[in-house]
């Protein structure tokens, strides 16, 4: 009949109409799972079931390194030096994990301790080539001399520079090849500003340096296992153990100091935007101090500088996530 309408046919419409929302919804939802969306925790799976968890640090503007009347302050933390930083990044929740470690390149602590024991090739250090077991004073037939606890959860220390680059590329390759990385993203070391930034935005002063550090003073308590050293009788710490600061993001300051991407050199002082500091150095830059470390060194603005090949007990890395950057 003209005029009629069709039940049926608007049934099956809106039942179809259904159908390509839900699927949207399903696409939209699982794209929002695989990939990074800004201003959003990132939980990156690894192998194994291991994950790592990524906050968000949005664009922003700070004073880089310390006024004089900072107690414990360096000379190279001057001049202090306006930084803008024109895109967020994700950074880190923890220090790469001895799990971490192991889901990205299949080798233990132990195995990479004794792979670098057993080097004999020849680096570079400061101008000088040596076996990385001579650099570092190490007994070549006894890894437990040289290694305190060997936990998962344990900030993956035995890092050189170069070693905590080739983890990240590596993980870039695995992302980018499954599809969970965005073009023009990569997975790297923070730079020396990405790095304090995040430690400067998210560390309330109200804080005490014990809640959230482990270091020299508090490194020792409840410490079991394999101790290195002396002063004190201790050795990294499993991540997460202090309070995070107000991003969610734990161990900044203490426990293992942090490889950051930049050659060590001085601050240019003025007003900079997107630093990446010096294009050639000898040293690379390292922050935040480490479980053995005294209060100076637990500051945002403290700075470290370090051979790239050298690998130590005393250092980590965090890793960022944030737009390629030449």
């Amino acid at each position: 009949m003209k005029g009629r309408i069709d039940i049926k046919f608007i049934v099956a419409a809106l039942l179809a109409l259904t159908i390509l929302s839900s699927n949207s919804y399903a696409q939209h939802k699982k794209r929002s799972q695989n990939h990074p969306i800004s201003k959003a925790t990132w939980y990156l799976l690894l192998p194994g079931n291991t994950t790592l968890s990524m906050a968000w640090i949005p664009p922003g503007k700070f004073v880089m390194g310390s006024p004089e009347s900072e107690p414990g302050r360096k000379p190279d933390e001057s001049p202090q030096t306006n930084v803008t930083l024109t895109k967020g990044y994700w950074i880190g929740k923890t220090e790469v994990t001895v799990a971490q470690w192991k889901a990205v390149t299949g080798m233990s602590l132990r195995g990479k301790v004794i792979k670098l024991l057993n080097d004999d090739s020849l680096y570079d250090f400061e101008g000088k080539k040596m076996r990385i077991r001579d650099f570092m004073h190490f007994d070549k037939n006894d890894p437990d001399k040289v290694m305190a606890n060997e936990d998962d959860q344990l900030p993956m220390y035995f890092v050189s520079w170069n070693e905590a680059m080739d983890f990240c590329r590596k993980l870039t390759e695995k992302e980018h090849a499954v599809g969970r990385l965005p073009a023009g993203y990569e997975y790297t070391l923070p730079t020396e500003a990405q790095w304090e930034y995040a430690c400067r935005v998210g560390t309330p002063t109200t804080s005490s340096l014990d809640s959230v550090a482990w270091y020299s003073k508090t490194s020792a308590t409840g410490y079991k296992g394999r101790t290195l050293g002396n002063n004190p009788p201790a050795g990294p710490r499993d991540v997460a153990g202090k309070q995070p600061n107000q991003l969610g993001i734990y161990d900044m300051l203490g426990n293992l100091w942090e490889w950051c991407r930049d050659w060590y050199g001085p601050y240019p002082g003025g007003d900079v935007t997107d630093p990446l500091g010096p294009a050639t150095g000898i040293d690379r830059v390292n922050r935040g101090g480490s479980w053995g470390s005294g209060p100076n060194d637990e500051r945002p603005a403290n700075r470290a500088k370090n051979p790239p090949n050298e690998d130590s007990a005393w250092r980590g890395f965090r890793i960022a996530l944030c737009p390629v950057q030449r």
